[in-house]
């Protein structure tokens, strides 16, 4: 089937079925037309006292958390005792410099698995009913985004998957600049600097009641990927309402991506995918895999020139 939305008229549907015989087709075609505006509600929200509880797994990486660091409660859920030290420095220099003291720090001696982290770090808070905000420690968000997180979920009725924007590697699309820009200079939108990133279902927002009542994460899954879409289908099929929409205050920050030989052959596809897509665009890799040929031309061309 395939729609076309006329602006002022409507949305047009042509569905194409299968006949009785192999060149016979049934085709039925629906109009629904644009009917007058209809106030549904009307309402002032406030959520100046709306917590936020970002959750974020981690295992080593220490440098990308500082960085995460200097962009809220905060539950770091840490796997494994190796830059561990450095890890509780920098959440304790930050609560003495920003006065930021509602953090906590929760260390399991385990295997890394993003799942897990989150889902103990949701269980382990003891207060009222708050909204999570699962986050990873790549990823760059403005407070204008914690308000549409705010806004986007509703204990009982709504949870919140936000679609980002990923950056490309910097190195490939600032190569030609002499040096590559600030972070806060490559936070911008562009099919040249990036993509959003909609078949990623890892950062969402949701109260705490409604990840409890779903079952949260599948504990099973280990390492990277997989958990995050099994969280999303039981949302999907539950009675909540999914938003799922592209926010401009959201960033996922390039890093060189490992995928372990560890991981079973789905996550490894879904990894080495993953990992291809965030390089750079199209074009800019096509150039990259015709360099070659490329600068072969460009001698040609001079060679060309300098016989005339």
């Amino acid at each position: 089937g395939i729609y076309r939305t006329e602006k002022d008229k409507g949305t047009l549907y042509e569905l194409t079925f299968k006949g009785d015989t192999k060149h016979q087709f049934k085709k039925i075609v629906l109009f629904r037309p644009f009917g007058p505006v209809m106030k549904v509600k009307n309402e002032n929200v406030n959520m100046a006292d709306t917590l936020i509880n970002v959750i974020v797994p981690l295992a080593k990486r220490a440098s990308k958390f500082r960085q995460f660091m200097q962009n809220f409660s905060l539950t770091v859920v840490y796997f494994g005792k190796e830059q561990m030290n450095e890890v509780k420095s920098i959440l304790e220099n930050t609560s003495k410099s920003a006065n930021f003291k509602n953090f906590t720090f929760i260390q399991l001696n385990e295997e890394f698995s993003r799942g897990k982290g989150l889902d103990v770090g949701a269980r382990a808070w003891k207060g009222n009913n708050v909204v999570l905000f699962f986050c990873d420690v790549d990823i760059y968000f403005t407070a204008e985004f914690l308000n549409s997180c705010r806004l986007n979920t509703q204990p009982g009725r709504k949870v919140f998957y936000p679609v980002l924007f990923s950056q490309y590697n910097p190195s490939i699309i600032y190569g030609h600049h002499d040096s590559i820009p600030s972070l806060e200079q490559q936070l911008i939108i562009k099919k040249e600097t990036g993509f959003w990133r909609d078949f990623g279902f890892g950062m969402t927002c949701q109260y705490r009641s409604d990840f409890i009542n779903i079952g949260g994460f599948d504990l099973d899954i280990k390492g990277w990927g997989g958990e995050d879409v099994h969280l999303y289908r039981k949302y999907l099929h539950s009675n909540l309402i999914v938003i799922r929409t592209p926010v401009r205050g959201l960033f996922h920050l390039w890093h060189e991506k490992q995928c372990l030989d560890e991981l079973t052959p789905e996550q490894y596809k879904m990894c080495m995918q993953s990992k291809a897509m965030n390089e750079a665009s199209h074009g800019q890799l096509g150039m990259l895999v015709f360099r070659q040929e490329i600068e072969t031309h460009l001698q040609r061309q001079k060679l060309s020139s300098k016989k005339t």
